[in-house]
């Protein structure tokens, strides 16, 4: 019963630690769109598709922030995860 727990274990790492990259990119992506895509440099509304860039932004950081808890998480009780009960 322990290659499953290793196997749930090391994916949430991996999707965690990939996640961080891909919302890394993503907020590099919507400043680009902040750059080219609204009127003003203090707008964050963008004048093509009327989203809010800046709420976009905020969203990709909590995740960023989720990704990074869950790893600290899964490290500090890892000993605990793999134990049998």
């Amino acid at each position: 019963m322990k290659q499953p727990k290793k196997i749930i274990f090391y994916t949430l790492i991996g999707l965690s630690v990939f996640g961080i990259f891909i919302f890394a990119f993503g907020i590099i992506n919507i400043m680009v769109s902040l750059k080219y895509e609204t009127d003003n440099s203090s707008d964050c509304l963008s004048v093509v598709t009327g989203q809010d860039l800046c709420f976009t932004i905020q969203v990709l950081k909590g995740l960023i922030i989720a990704c990074f808890a869950t790893i600290v998480i899964l490290f500090v009780f890892r000993k605990r995860f793999f134990n049998e009960i």
